[in-house]
């Protein structure tokens, strides 16, 4: 008798494994927008590979901040802000036409040049890449904390773009609840500026530089606007694995990066691109690829309520760093602890509880079924 064909099929490789899992994780337009939670009844990732997927989007999201406050020298970046992001752009283009070789061969690098695709991801790039660019001059003036409750705008501003592309509007509710986040994040930014101004005669400096803050609406809206390109636009391309998808993006984003870099970083060419970087800069450029890899891989398991407020939890994650452990390490990096502030601290929990109740209140009004 001869042996069936499946006795006779050769085991799948480790390398083939890997890709098809990686695949797995969906496109990249899923991975980048928040998926609308489901409904119960809905098939979905188990409670332990959510939980995982949380507490990792949470640690990447506040860690990321941290490292580059840490790698600050008295309160300002020695190196060319936004050197860290070209490293992580090649970097990535790298990987992913690495993961495209050992997955598919000749045929799989193909797909991380495939002209047609590259036009589009390459536009969206441009956007993104401008949005990196602004993340760092933000954080070169501002501190980790400020930064990531500022970056909350980003619900009042993604509601703002919606409803000029799309004409959805927000209910009476969430406009009320998007104008109280706006206040609290205006009363924390003068709360802690009031604070800063006030220890500057004792020789420290300010965290925040009114100057941020444009930075940081910008960045937002930067990114609101490509989350929107996105959905609209690469739903084509689902079918394409993710490492081609980062591929494609990275190559045009790498190339804006730098261009902005040379553009508007006057240190970068007069002393070189390097200039200025140490252990801790590399740090920053790992980070960047890790959160931008997380971002693809880990938000497929994450609904628009457990991204918001993981986003808001590391709030609090950054603000306890701030004032429990950055202390602790002063005679190891350039880093200054904050002193518990009761009123930055009710602010900060302010910010997080409101966005919180956002988020809910806009997935309960989702899951009102409709009457006939």
């Amino acid at each position: 008798l001869k042996p069936s064909l499946a006795r006779r099929r050769p085991p799948a490789s480790p390398v083939r494994a890997a890709c098809d899992e990686m695949q797995r994780f969906g496109d990249l337009g899923q991975s980048l927008l928040p998926r609308p939670a489901k409904a119960p009844s809905a098939k979905g990732p188990s409670a332990t590979t959510t939980a995982i997927a949380f507490a990792v989007f949470v640690a990447v999201r506040s860690v990321h901040p941290i490292v580059i406050d840490i790698s600050k020298t008295d309160g300002k970046l020695p190196y060319g802000k936004a050197t860290p992001c070209v490293i992580n752009s090649l970097v990535d283009v790298i990987l992913g036409n690495g993961i495209a070789f050992l997955c598919g061969g000749m045929e799989g690098l193909k797909q991380c040049w495939d002209p047609k695709p590259l036009k589009v991801f390459s536009a969206i790039a441009v956007l993104y890449a401008f949005g990196d660019f602004l993340e760092m001059q933000s954080m070169s003036v501002m501190g980790g904390a400020a930064y990531q409750i500022l970056l909350q705008s980003k619900l009042l501003i993604t509601a703002l773009i919606v409803w000029a592309i799309r004409g959805q509007r927000q209910s009476l509710l969430q406009w009320n609840v998007l104008l109280t986040i706006a206040l609290g994040m205006s009363a924390f930014v003068m709360v802690d500026e009031a604070h800063k101004a006030r220890s500057s005669k004792g020789g420290g400096g300010s965290s925040f530089n009114p100057v941020g803050l444009i930075f940081v609406v910008a960045k937002v809206f930067f990114s609101c606007l490509c989350a929107v390109l996105v959905e609209k636009y690469l739903k084509a391309y689902k079918d394409m694995p993710i490492y081609a998808q980062v591929a494609q993006l990275k190559f045009t984003w790498l190339w804006v990066s730098l261009a902005l870099t040379i553009t508007f970083d006057a240190g970068v060419t007069e002393h070189g691109f390097f200039s200025g970087w140490d252990a801790r800069t590399a740090v920053v450029a790992l980070s960047w690829v890790c959160k931008g890899w997380s971002t693809f891989l880990v938000l497929k398991n994450l609904d628009s309520v457990l991204k918001n407020i993981g986003e808001a939890v590391a709030i609090v994650a950054i603000y306890a760093f701030d004032v429990l452990i950055a202390g602790t390490l002063e005679g190891v990096f350039p880093v200054k602890g904050k002193e518990f502030r009761l009123d930055a601290f009710l602010l900060v929990m302010v910010v997080v509880l409101t966005v919180v109740t956002y988020t809910l209140a806009t997935n309960s009004s989702k899951a009102v079924p409709k009457k006939k």
